[in-house]
């Protein structure tokens, strides 16, 4: 854990002794329990958005037909309008299926995410589908040839990111799309009272460089959940090998320090990825 890291959360939290230093960087790598909740129609965000959609497993459909419906379904999102990525998943918890969606805007997402959309759902799966949305003013793409999406105008940038507009699509072979060892971890913190949105995304923009280093890490959603009352992030992860490197042990003594309690993390299985 660097200096430069922990500077960057004594920035965010106001404080600046060295045990805050040693620690700091853990505030956009921790998790609490997710105080996200649906969000209720309304005016939507010009940001970027992130939406985690929950459907309950029947009981009697094994894994491999939840896994082959999905790869059917692939179709009607490769020309979706307004979606940068998905990834199909099967949260590990619950045993539901669903997708981590990132949306350019939260208007494509909620025409996606109409009335008619929970209707169907209902009827062609038997349950309600749960539909969580995050602001994601920052992502990264780790992938070969990918950029930077920053939609926090607010945030300072050097010149090397003025140039990066829009996050890269990425081309995943048929084959590996089709079958993913990835796995997705979404890991959220209370933020710090007196931090707005503004100084978020600057946090956000400075930890790039970190998580741009980290093996194994195929792209991270920097995220503000329940109108800045909670953040964090949506990471995808190459094998479960690299985020377990990752949230190991020690980081997960640390974050029992640091905040007094054990770290939540909700973990997904993510069998294909779009695109």
């Amino acid at each position: 854990m660097s200096k430069e890291e922990g500077v960057h959360f004594a920035r965010l939290t106001g404080r600046t002794s060295m045990n805050t230093l040693s620690i700091a960087a853990l505030a956009l790598l921790t998790s609490s329990p997710s105080l996200a909740q649906p969000v209720q129609p309304g005016a939507p965000s010009p940001s970027p958005v992130v939406a985690i959609v929950r459907v309950p497993t029947p009981w009697y459909a094994p894994r491999a037909l939840v896994v082959s419906k999905m790869r059917d379904t692939i179709p009607q999102y490769e020309q979706l309008p307004g979606l940068a990525f998905k990834a199909f998943s099967i949260e590990r918890a619950s045993n539901a299926f669903g997708g981590l969606y990132h949306w350019r805007d939260a208007a494509a997402a909620q025409a996606w995410f109409n009335p008619a959309w929970f209707a169907r759902v209902k009827t062609e799966r038997g349950a309600d589908a749960r539909v969580v949305f995050y602001d994601a003013p920052l992502s990264i793409d780790n992938t070969a040839g990918a950029a930077l999406a920053d939609a926090g105008k607010a945030a300072p940038q050097p010149p090397a990111v003025d140039r990066l507009l829009l996050l890269a699509e990425t081309t995943v072979g048929n084959a590996e799309r089709a079958s993913s060892a990835a796995v997705a971890t979404l890991v959220l913190i209370r933020t710090p009272a007196g931090v707005t949105h503004e100084r978020l995304r600057a946090e956000f923009l400075a930890a790039v460089p970190t998580h741009r280093a980290i093996s194994g890490l195929m792209r991270k959603n920097f995220l503000i959940g329940d109108n800045g009352a909670s953040f964090g992030g949506l990471y995808l992860w190459r094998d479960e090998a690299s985020a377990k490197a990752w949230f190991n042990d020690a980081w997960r003594e640390r974050v029992r320090k640091t905040y007094g309690h054990d770290a939540a993390i909700d973990w997904f299985d993510t069998p294909t990825l779009l695109p």
